[in-house]
């Protein structure tokens, strides 16, 4: 039969230290607005890559459709909550709201740390 390890036990404290976050933000834009959207976008992609605690950010546009796709890799959970209370961030909120078709879809998942 399988061997299954002993469940290891670790606190939340160490969790959110040793993992990285990998945050996956699906945007659907409205076709009249990919241009402005494409300029907000990489003046978010720019601002967020300078941050220290950030890993990555890579983006990728659906074929066919005009829906993005932005991976973005933090040092932890934190870093991720902190840098949505800054400047670049509320001002990439701001200003792609009424670039959207629908909601964005945000999700996260956190990752073994090395």
């Amino acid at each position: 039969g399988p061997k299954l390890e002993p469940l290891k036990e670790d606190t939340l404290a160490s969790t959110y230290k040793s993992n990285i976050l990998l945050v996956q933000r699906q945007m659907s834009v409205i076709d009249d607005e990919l241009d402005n959207f494409r300029k907000v976008l990489n003046s978010y992609i720019d601002a967020t890559l300078a941050h220290s605690d950030n890993l990555h950010v890579s983006v990728q546009k659906l074929p066919g459709k005009s829906c993005y796709i932005m991976f973005e890799f933090w040092q932890d959970r934190i870093s991720w909550m902190s840098y949505l209370q800054s400047n670049s961030s509320k001002d990439f909120q701001r200003c792609i709201i009424d670039m959207m078709e629908d909601a964005e879809i945000v999700s996260t998942m956190l990752l073994p740390g090395l």
